[in-house]
């Protein structure tokens, strides 16, 4: 929780002001503390404060704000996410462990409801090539399930052909499966990871069928920690592709009322 240090609070109330839930008052001498049983941890005290008076120990230290390597020109930030794909030609070549860990910190640093932070990942690694026939075999059996014969035969070429780039993973050897207790959570999450991968020069999908069959699978939701309070979000694919593109892809107008 929010410790304020008294030598370095200058009283001046921002941290008072911006607090959402007014767990930051003032004691009789001007100086400010915070009543933990109400602070939720969100930090925008540490952040907003000009001295640095509050602190939340047991977690990482702030960064200080740089202009030079915070700030992003609007046009360019709108470029990047102009200029994303949706990547189904993968290398098979690995993602390196600090690749992964920064696409991890990107999905951590989403907002959350309330402040939960109560998104889930699971990286899919060492156990890939052990976990993928189970997870093709639960495709197919959700397919056959829903009546998807189109769907089916992806499977019947994947059996066929168990060591080529398959239709679901599409040559990928990695992926994060993203859990959380609120959609809108894991999916702001899943949407920072892409944008870093893109930024690392990977290339990412979102692999909607994987989260399918994991989901339908009472074996696989237990490996991946799916609960009837935990739900699964998404399957991110990321690794390294050897496709380069040359400008933005076609996108129809924002469907916008203006009231």
């Amino acid at each position: 929780m929010v410790n304020i240090d008294p030598a370095l609070c200058t009283g001046c109330g921002l941290c008072a002001r911006n607090c959402a839930v007014h767990a930051i008052v003032r004691n009789e001498d001007g100086a400010y503390r915070c009543n933990k049983t109400w602070c939720f941890a969100c930090g925008q005290c540490a952040a907003i404060c000009p001295t640095g008076a509050p602190s939340m120990p047991e977690l990482e230290a702030p960064i200080p704000y740089d202009p030079a390597t915070f700030d992003l020109q609007p046009e360019t930030l709108l470029n990047a996410m102009r200029f994303r794909r949706s990547i189904r030609q993968f290398t098979g070549e690995k993602v390196s462990r600090r690749e992964l860990e920064l696409l991890l910190d990107a999905g951590r640093c989403a907002p959350t409801s309330s402040n939960s932070q109560s998104v889930g990942f699971t990286v899919l690694d060492e156990e890939f090539e052990a976990m993928r026939p189970k997870i093709w075999k639960a495709f197919a059996r959700h397919a056959q399930e829903q009546g998807r014969k189109l769907l089916y035969r992806r499977y019947e070429n994947y059996l066929a052909h168990p060591d080529r780039p398959d239709t679901l993973f599409y040559g990928g050897t990695q992926m994060i499966v993203v859990t959380s207790e609120r959609p809108v959570d894991g999916g702001l999450a899943l949407a920072n990871m892409e944008l870093m991968a893109h930024a690392l020069g990977l290339g990412a999908l979102y692999c909607g069928f994987a989260a399918r069959a994991i989901d339908s699978d009472p074996e696989l939701r237990e490996y991946f920690g799916i609960t009837e309070s935990r739900k699964l979000d998404s399957c991110l694919i990321v690794g390294r592709t050897d496709l380069r593109f040359h400008r933005t892809a076609p996108r129809n107008p924002a469907r916008v009322e203006w009231r």
